[in-house]
């Protein structure tokens, strides 16, 4: 699938090309990583799903490339992207500077979910985040991100399958090479009901296969 706003094209091969060029300033190895993202990531998915001059919550940002591409995109008026890394909000401050645009953006380095911003936001996105969470900590991490979405708001969550099996170990060995961590799946399931539980309506569910990898996709909109 392929979307776009105005001129902006959310064909994945596109959406590389302007990582690549966005990021030139990364090692070459990064750069490419990153450029390679909207090839196992479906952004295109998600962008759909966040409403024109949307006010952002990214929840655990990184190097800021789904911010980057909202922003590009003239999609967002405002956004906030959180991690523990300074080094990666260092990038995501850069790319987000690069994009042309306008938008109100900050960074902000957290060291607990709790520090999240207090604030309300038209859209929260966790975006593969929750499988590098300490089990006993994802409840806490998932409960803080939705307290920050508006009413009629949207919790966008993103994270790798379960199943099947080799997807699920394909993703694991990824992590592994890249962040040495051998990561321990989230139920997906669980955080459904955690979501409803809070006052959220389930409004998409998808399962997204993408190369070797899969895709755990969930939508929920604030009643």
């Amino acid at each position: 699938m392929s979307a776009s706003t105005g001129s902006f094209s959310f064909d994945r091969k596109d959406l590389s090309r302007f990582l690549f060029d966005l990021y030139d300033y990364e090692p070459k190895l990064l750069r490419k990583l990153i450029s390679a993202r909207p090839y196992v990531c479906p952004f295109e998915e998600m962008e759909r799903h966040v409403p024109a001059n949307a006010k952002v919550l990214d929840v655990g940002c990184g190097n800021g490339a789904l911010l980057a591409i909202l922003l590009a995109s003239g999609r967002i008026s405002e956004a906030t992207g959180c991690d523990v890394h300074e080094g990666a909000l260092a990038s995501a401050r850069k790319a987000a500077g690069r994009t042309g645009h306008s938008a109100d953006v900050s960074f902000l380095r957290i060291g607990s979910f709790a520090e999240l911003p207090d604030d309300c936001f038209d859209v929260v996105t966790m975006v593969d985040v929750l499988h590098h969470v300490a089990e006993p900590e994802r409840k806490t991490a998932v409960e803080e991100a939705i307290k920050r979405v508006g009413p009629a708001g949207v919790f966008l969550f993103k994270d790798m399958v379960e199943a099947p099996f080799w997807r699920r170990l394909a993703h694991n060995i990824d992590d592994l090479i890249f962040s040495g961590e051998w990561v321990k799946q989230v139920k997906t399931a669980e955080v459904e009901k955690q979501v409803r539980a809070a006052g959220f309506e389930l409004v998409e569910s998808l399962e997204i296969p993408r190369v070797f990898y899969g895709n755990t996709l969930r939508v929920f909109r604030k009643i």
